[in-house]
């Protein structure tokens, strides 16, 4: 919590005094806990997060994020009307976008209209990072400061976003331009919630935790290296006597190493913070691909540049840069993006510069599990790394078989003609009584299209290159390079390009024989395999 002042002192000059020179500090002290089972009836942690005075009848204003409120509001309500709550939920939906002043408004108006004591009633945010900030300014704004507690749930909220004293909303394009330092009075670890967290949320909480491996701890990088499938197969939550295990050091090694770097430096006096590491280049990226990059996304894409640029001043050996870009991969984090060229590294680096107040300060990993500081990269320096991790990705998604460079393959139609949508015939057996073909279709980027299975085919479509998303059911599932979508005949999936280049992916109809019964209406109609 944030107390006030423990020491103070007042010095005057002259006499009369004119001149008065006063001095005070400070002391915060917050808990953060891991725990499970947070939303337990039987588990008094929530409700007794923060509260200062006993009551039977305590009252809290509650932030949730509207994915969560959808899987776990029934949940939360249960909790809070088992410890007789007087309660009030703000349902907020979570993007990037959506991380603006307004947002802050919003939860002040409803903080308003329900009352809260100022000192004895915290606020409750639930959600992932971003929910986590919004809350953090509104409280710490809201009648100069409100305790609040933080229930992190996504993997990146848990070791990140919820473990610090930073709150902020975007403003004008940036990135977190407006915010505060203001301290939860407690945060609840429960990993339970990455349950029901998609793979994709996973790798992008797993980029803050690589993080960490890379410029602070070895094992770590270790225990990734070691376990990375394991670790995505099982979100984190110890579904296994192993996974248990080693997701519980994982944990404990991230928040605590994050803990470490934070704790000395809370108010980010010294401008020099290891934690820094992935974030020179990517807020200025991440905020250019919305809503195609994640921010840990993101972070990786920065990680891997910076990679490379320490390769070249001989602080990186090879191997240790294969090692690092293998285990990108495997965790499914991109190492490139398109958007990373030299006006947009120039961009970054001034307002990097200008935010570590006139130095570069960058932290640049030194082999595995160290780094120092750098204030001397050039942009040439940078436009030759950005060049050479190019390269690298082109080369391997060549030998690994994907294409993500922007561009039509090669294609040979047999009809002599394309339709006048792009889509192009490879082959099309339209000469019996069955239906057979094999098309290759494309988007621009922002664009979207239906994809329909034709009656009586089993339609399987592959992805070639590019970045997207599939609605099934109003349920977006992301779409990559590698992926392969089967549906049901007569089904329709929509396809929609979230990134910079086109998207583009093989559809193969083939007929179902005659006795091949209909996919069951309760079976999956789509399933994407890496």
């Amino acid at each position: 919590m944030n107390t006030p002042p423990a020491e103070s002192g007042l010095a005057r000059t002259g006499v009369p005094p004119s001149h008065w020179r006063v001095r005070a500090q400070q002391t915060v002290t917050y808990e953060v806990h891991m725990m499970d089972n947070v939303l337990d009836p039987a588990n008094p942690a929530l409700i007794e997060a923060g509260a200062t005075v006993p009551t039977d009848r305590p009252r809290r204003f509650v932030v949730v994020d509207a994915t969560i409120h959808d899987l776990y509001g029934r949940e939360l309500s249960r909790y809070l009307d088992h410890h007789n709550c007087e309660y009030r939920l703000c349902v907020l939906s979570a993007s990037e976008e959506a991380k603006t002043m307004e947002a802050v408004f919003t939860v002040v108006s409803g903080l308003d209209s329900f009352g809260i004591s100022r000192r004895h009633e915290p606020v409750i945010g639930i959600g992932g990072g971003i929910i986590l900030d919004i809350v953090g300014l509104a409280s710490s704004l809201y009648r100069r400061s409100t305790p609040y507690v933080r229930v992190p749930t996504s993997l990146l909220g848990l070791v990140d976003a919820g473990v610090g004293i930073k709150t902020g909303v975007n403003f004008a394009c940036h990135k977190n331009r407006l915010g505060s330092y203001f301290a939860s009075s407690v945060a609840l670890l429960d990993r339970s919630f990455l349950a029901t967290m998609d793979e994709r949320h996973i790798s992008n909480g797993l980029a803050e935790i690589l993080k960490i491996a890379l410029v602070k701890d070895a094992r770590l990088f270790w225990l990734l290296e070691e376990y990375a499938e394991l670790l995505l197969t099982e979100r984190l939550t110890g579904q296994t006597l192993t996974g248990d295990v080693v997701a519980t050091d994982v944990f404990s090694r991230a928040v605590g190493g994050m803990l470490e770097e934070l704790q000395p430096n809370l108010w980010e006096k010294q401008l020099e913070r290891l934690v820094d590491y992935g974030h020179s280049f990517s807020p200025t990226l991440e905020m250019r691909a919305l809503p195609a990059l994640l921010h840990g996304e993101a972070v990786t894409v920065d990680m891997a540049l910076t990679t490379v640029l320490a390769e070249g001043r001989g602080l990186v050996a090879r191997q240790e840069r294969e090692r690092i870009f293998d285990l990108m991969r495997r965790l499914r984090l991109p190492v490139w993006h398109p958007l990373l060229e030299p006006e947009l590294l120039e961009h970054a680096l001034r307002e990097t510069t200008r935010h570590r107040d006139g130095l570069q300060r960058m932290p640049i990993p030194v082999g595995i599990g160290g780094a120092r500081f750098v204030n001397d990269v050039t942009l040439a320096e940078l436009s030759d790394a950005a060049g050479i991790l190019r390269e690298l990705d082109r080369a391997r998604a060549t030998t690994s078989g994907h294409r993500h460079a922007p561009g039509k393959p090669v294609v040979t139609d047999v009809d002599g003609a394309s339709d006048a949508d792009g889509t192009c015939v490879i082959r099309h057996d339209g000469m019996s009584s069955t239906w057979e073909a094999i098309t290759w279709s494309s988007l621009p980027p922002g664009a979207s299209c239906d994809v329909p299975a034709r009656s009586g085919t089993d339609t399987f479509c592959f992805i070639l290159a590019g970045e997207g998303e599939l609605l099934l059911d109003d349920v977006p599932h992301p779409l990559l390079p590698g992926h392969l979508i089967a549906h049901r005949s007569g089904t329709v999936h929509r396809f929609k390009n979230l990134g910079t280049a086109d998207l583009s992916w093989l559809v193969i109809a083939v007929p179902r024989p005659p006795a091949a019964p209909e996919l069951s209406e309760n079976a999956p109609t789509t399933e994407c395999v890496a």
